[in-house]
């Protein structure tokens, strides 16, 4: 079967969109709904779904495709315990984990029958404020606050250095079309310089918003507060049940949010910095930037892609709206 799709410009992460983690693809006479029983295409139906304790897929024995190799998978619930995923992967309880935080790095290795793969992604986290509203309007504020950290340092100090350097432009490494910018240095006198020139010749005071969990977060944040303080940035740490922070996480002026990974740079920067897009929570808007991201989206050569990325990670190192130290 061919399926044509018709858009309105430009897009070559077609593949990568239609399997992103929030675009379910839903059988339309189901009505939106997702659960037992519900119609796909995928190795695997959904038997059981117990919110807060356990869903289980079980294989299709008339999938189209090669596999699948399993007959079945439990995902289990093990609650906010962040040592309780450690004692079910000791115990055999369970077979692997979602995800760990740093600080469980030497735990999980003294587990005799456990195995850890280490690997750069492009899973990171942001501080952002919000660009319409003081101090954050002001582009010389937003480049001080970046000029302000040290991205090892931070790395080390969050994540045990089990990572990578952020340079503030939210493309990774690992990215097929990123494009390798001279590195952004602390430069703590530029960034005084920089709040001198934007009226603030004492300094700031801010409050940034963040997470409790996963612990790193706050780890991160605390540690860039005390980089900031070297510049006359005074910034008071307001830290959040998730739940809390999730129902304002694209509100609240100064906020430090986590964003998952996703295979091609120019996806995370369609949604986080195109003027106008649902999850700008910064509400950035550079006229320039989406022009050249559009450009860019409509470019399958990679190399040729890596040219426009190269200009769209140069406008945010000068006049994005965020602060990245470091990629997971």
């Amino acid at each position: 079967h061919t399926v044509r799709l018709n858009a309105k410009a430009a897009q070559l992460a077609v593949p990568e969109h239609l399997f992103h983690y929030p675009m379910a693809i839903l059988d339309p006479e189901e009505g939106g709904e997702f659960g037992v029983g519900s119609n796909g295409t995928g190795p695997f139906e959904l038997v059981q779904h117990d919110v807060g304790r356990k869903s289980v897929l079980k294989a299709r024995s008339d999938y189209w495709g090669e596999g699948p190799y399993l007959d079945e998978l439990h995902f289990i619930d093990l609650g906010d315990d962040p040592s309780a995923p450690i004692s079910a992967l000791a115990s055999r309880q369970v077979d692997g984990l979602f995800g760990a935080d740093s600080t469980q790095v030497d735990v999980l290795k003294r587990i005799p029958h456990a195995e850890m793969h280490e690997v750069t992604t492009a899973e990171t986290a942001v501080v952002r404020g919000k660009v319409d509203e003081k101090p954050f309007d002001d582009p010389r504020v937003r480049k001080a606050l970046r000029l302000a950290i040290d991205q090892a340092q931070v790395l080390k100090l969050a994540l045990r250095g089990l990572g990578a350097q952020g340079e503030h432009h939210h493309v990774s490494p690992i990215h097929p079309e990123y494009a390798e910018l001279p590195f952004f240095k602390r430069d703590v006198d530029q960034a005084k310089k920089l709040l001198a020139e934007a009226g603030y010749p004492d300094g700031l005071d801010l409050e940034i918003n963040s997470p409790k969990d996963p612990a790193w977060q706050p780890a991160a944040v605390q540690a860039m507060v005390q980089q900031w303080q070297d510049a006359g940035i005074r910034v008071k740490i307001n830290v959040m049940p998730g739940a809390q922070f999730w129902d304002v996480w694209d509100k609240v002026p100064f906020g430090y949010t986590i964003w998952y990974h996703r295979p091609l740079g120019v996806m995370v920067l369609g949604l986080a910095y195109r003027t106008g897009v649902p999850w700008n929570e910064s509400n950035y808007s550079n006229k320039e930037f989406d022009q050249l991201l559009s450009k860019a989206e409509g470019i399958l050569d990679v190399d040729k892609r890596r040219e426009v990325m190269a200009q769209l990670e140069e406008i945010l190192q000068e006049d994005g709206p965020i602060v990245q130290p470091f990629w997971r």
